[in-house]
């Protein structure tokens, strides 16, 4: 495990905060070193409500990770979610004084620059987690991926941008830093998870990706190959449990046993059994009926689903998304939850577990790490693209946005 290929990512989400250290190797394949987990404290909804109790919770995570892994953590790669995330499409234009240019790195690099000449987010109190390119087209026809040594008189650069409440990005950093930790950069959870779990041909077809997690639902919606648009909804797993609290007068605590043991997402399976629970300071069980746990679980889910589906509608996705729905997160567990969404969204749908790595798969290889995983991928696919292809990010230490360069500034990872 050599210090210029480790990259460690951090996972901090409302249920568990996840450290993930990978190694690169000479190949370029990912291979998963150090593994630590911790429930999380003083997130709710993606907004930090506790800063101290989220700064210990990360260092315990932390912790976890450098000890099975035999080595110090000193920067990381952390994600970004909440409904303060924003997200928006813009094109800029480079025409050259010739008919045959050929396109380098340069060209590329200044389609990027007046992208982020334009866009003055911190008028607007606003942070750049991305800038990511979708497509170019040369000479107003030829509609190109990488058109670095091809030749045209002009150039349009279309691209996707994520930004952030700046505010809710400064806290964020700020908790991290507060365990000792450099924050290298940061990665918006649905482009994250989506990463992880999607494949090239669906990104083609056109697909959305739900990430349902404890307390947010991130959606991803590609198109043409790239990412068209991002969104988090202020609502997940956490939601569910509480309705069950709510409706049965159970604790907090019963009412998740009673989800992750006896839930499903459809009443249709529901059985005729009762399950005998506490209630809430009461000392003697009483029984609930398990078609109500279900129709509970069911209520909520839909109603996940359904924002999501307006949202699509809305926007005139619906059409555009051939390859159905991509579910993952910790909610994505649930039993039928792929029939329920199939039949609200009238697509095909399939669970997303994350790909593309080894070690600890008996730990990770399950949807709740899509956007650990996702981080890792995300930062090793941006070290191998050319540097006018790597994705900008306006933070004071953006690794992405030099290629090889990657390498030098993660030495001290470790």
């Amino acid at each position: 495990m050599g210090k210029e290929s480790i990259i460690v990512a951090l996972d901090i989400g409302t249920s568990k905060i996840t450290t993930l250290i990978g190694d690169i190797d000479d190949s370029g394949e990912l291979h998963i070193v150090g593994f630590g987990e911790v429930p999380s404290a003083g997130i709710e909804k993606g907004v930090i409500v506790q800063p101290n109790a989220v700064t210990s919770a990360i260092r315990k995570s932390v912790d976890a990770a450098e000890n099975v892994a035999g080595s110090k953590i000193g920067g990381v790669i952390a994600n970004i979610s909440g409904a303060h995330l924003e997200c928006r499409n813009d094109a800029e234009k480079v025409e050259f004084n010739t008919n045959q240019k050929q396109i380098t790195s340069a060209d590329l690099n200044q389609l990027m620059e007046k992208i982020s000449e334009k866009l003055q987010p911190h008028k607007d109190n606003l942070e750049v987690i991305h800038i990511l390119p979708q497509k170019y087209i040369l000479d107003d026809e030829d509609e190109v991926i990488d058109p670095i040594g091809l030749f045209a008189s002009k150039i349009e650069g279309r691209f996707h941008i994520v930004l952030d409440r700046l505010n809710a990005y400064t806290n964020l950093r700020k908790v991290i830093e507060n365990t000792g930790l450099r924050v290298l950069d940061f990665v918006a959870n649905p482009i994250a998870s989506a990463t992880s779990v999607l494949y090239p041909e669906e990104k083609e077809m056109g697909i959305v990706v739900l990430d349902i997690g404890a307390g947010t639902t991130d959606m991803a919606v590609y198109k043409d190959g790239s990412i068209e648009y991002i969104r988090s909804f202020p609502v997940g797993g956490n939601q569910v449990t509480m309705d069950i609290a709510h409706r049965f007068k159970v604790s907090r605590e019963e009412a998740e046993n009673l989800k992750l043991e006896y839930g499903a997402a459809v009443v249709e399976v529901a059985t005729g059994d009762v399950i005998e629970v506490y209630p809430r300071g009461g000392e003697e069980p009483v029984q609930i009926d398990h078609y109500e746990l279900v129709d509970t679980i069911e209520a909520r889910l839909s109603e996940i689903f359904e924002i999501a589906k307006s949202e699509l509608d809305a926007l005139g996705y619906t059409s555009a998304v051939n390859g159905g729905i991509v579910l993952t997160g910790g909610v994505a567990n649930t039993p039928y939850i792929k029939e329920l969404a199939e039949n609200i969204f009238q697509t095909d749908v399939r669970i997303g577990k994350p790909k593309n790595y080894t070690g600890f798969s008996d730990k990770v290889a399950f949807p709740q790490y899509a956007t650990s995983i996702g981080m890792l991928l995300f930062a090793k696919n941006k070290i191998a693209l050319p540097p006018a292809t790597a994705v900008h990010n306006s933070s004071n230490f953006d690794i992405f946005k030099i290629g090889k360069s990657l390498i030098e500034k993660i030495k001290s990872i470790f």
